[in-house]
């Protein structure tokens, strides 16, 4: 570690040369460097000069969406003066070793091409990509600021304490993850670190524009508060009109609770740049309102079934797990009819059954994840952990392969094909990739496994 972060910094000193690329728009498929196949998007602002030194947002998106990423961002990186560097390698399917390698090697790959302001070197990721974002100040200490959506992965007993970021949290209200993201929020800013947390609606991968845009100020304004970038007034007064702006469209459609939280932390984003006189006296409004009372109430009430139902979960999976018990299957299949139903009511239970899917779908990953690593557990028992995961995921393609390995090896071909065919229902297209499933050598030369293949891809690769 000690060896990757003195070549990373010797690598940042060397003289940046221009990138033969246009201003003002996103480029993407840029190569790390020539032995890698590895690739990235990048912005520069219209007003690029290569002879400055810049601020700069490393970006990663859990699905490797660099592109995507980076026009979700362009306009906060054009108002607010930021080089963009969004990658296309990170994946929610590696193990977070695998992207933090990934990351180095992008610094590593720009640093020496591009104009960095060293001491303006910030990270922000969403889900998978969060976790990668969050991280990078133990690889790199010189970090402004981290923004996580979704999830975050910080280890304090690694964090350096003489070497402070800006935490920025961002969560999508059904996102189950919401509670880490808080209780990480509280736990730095314990420590003294500088922490805000953003909350937007639904669980999207990441929130909208306007939303990125105060998300980055508070880095903009980070990097005034600690004299690392000229103050200017304009832009703040910019950013400040735009939050409160929000404030009063969410008291408008009365989330109020919401607008508490914003205006909460627009009176640490903007403490000694701008007067918070209007920021206090909405407050002061808001929390004499019977509404917001009542709505705070019913939140509370919301979050403490939640948390009670969290933990029924917890223990009737651990159970089910380690009793083998393949026959309640049809239960956890009727709680997710029943969330599934609570959700479309919609309100503050709506979005709890949205946070308990996603709960319990990460749940079931991680017994799968330690299954993995510890030997002794039963077909069974392995069973049903990628059973729930697939019930509360249609997607989680891993664990329907697993089931396809695991009933292939029993020789359950029925069970193996079925669950094939779910798979390829909910979008699966790597037909290679079906060939390569351990433990399938018979089912894959049967005529019925090329037969599904086929009927939902196209082709298949035998039985032509």
């Amino acid at each position: 570690m000690r060896k990757l972060l003195f070549f990373l910094f010797l690598s940042l000193q060397v003289a940046a040369q221009e990138y033969t690329v246009k201003k003002g728009l996103v480029v993407d498929s840029l190569k790390v460097s020539d032995s890698l196949s590895e690739t990235y998007a990048l912005y520069l602002p219209t007003n690029f000069q290569p002879d400055k030194k810049w601020p700069v947002l490393f970006l990663f998106d859990g699905k490797g969406r660099g592109r995507a990423t980076a026009q979700l961002f362009k306009n906060a990186a054009e108002e607010q003066g930021y080089l963009l560097v969004s990658s296309n390698a990170v994946s929610e399917e590696q193990p977070l070793k695998e992207n933090l390698e990934v990351a180095s090697r992008l610094v590593l790959g720009t640093a020496g091409a591009l104009p960095f302001d060293l001491n303006q070197i910030s990270a922000a990721g969403s889900n998978e990509g969060g976790r990668v974002a969050s991280t990078v100040p133990v690889l790199f200490k010189n970090i402004l600021g981290v923004i996580a959506v979704g999830n975050e992965w910080i280890k304090f007993d690694l964090l350096d304490k003489k070497k402070d970021f800006c935490f920025i949290g961002v969560t999508g209200d059904e996102n189950f993850a919401s509670a880490g993201i808080y209780y990480t929020a509280r736990q730095l800013g314990a420590q003294k670190y500088p922490v805000e947390v953003y909350t937007y609606e639904g669980g999207g991968d990441w929130p909208e524009s306007e939303i990125i845009s105060s998300v980055v100020g508070s880095l903009t304004l980070e990097a005034m508060k600690k004299e690392l970038r000229l103050v200017d007034q304009q832009l703040i007064d910019k950013l400040f009109e735009e939050d409160l702006s929000r404030v009063d469209k969410l008291m408008s459609n009365v989330k109020l609770l919401k607008a508490h939280e914003l205006l909460e932390t627009m009176l640490d984003k903007y403490k000694d740049l701008h007067d918070l006189s209007r920021v206090e006296e909405r407050l002061n409004s808001l929390r004499k309102s019977r509404n917001y009372i009542s709505q705070k109430r019913e939140y509370e009430d919301v979050v403490e079934k939640e948390m009670r139902l969290m933990d029924d979960f917890s223990y009737y999976m651990e159970d089910d797990i380690l009793t083998r018990n393949l026959e309640n299957l049809g239960w956890w299949n009727y709680q997710k009819i029943r969330l599934d139903s609570i959700s479309k009511v919609g309100g503050a239970e709506g979005k709890m059954a949205e946070r308990l899917k996603g709960f319990v779908a990460e749940v079931a990953n991680s017994f799968r994840d330690e299954m993995e690593k510890q030997k002794g557990y039963s077909v069974d028992s392995k069973m049903i952990a990628n059973l729930i995961a697939t019930i509360y995921n249609p997607h989680n393609y891993e664990a329907y392969k697993d089931i396809i390995t695991l009933s292939a090896q029993d020789n359950d071909f029925p069970t193996a094909l079925f669950y094939l065919e779910e798979m390829l229902k909910n979008g699966y297209k790597d037909m290679d990739e079906l060939y390569e499933i351990p433990g399938t050598l018979g089912l894959k030369l049967t005529p019925e496994y090329n037969e599904l293949i086929r009927k939902y891809l196209g082709d298949s690769r035998y039985y032509d």
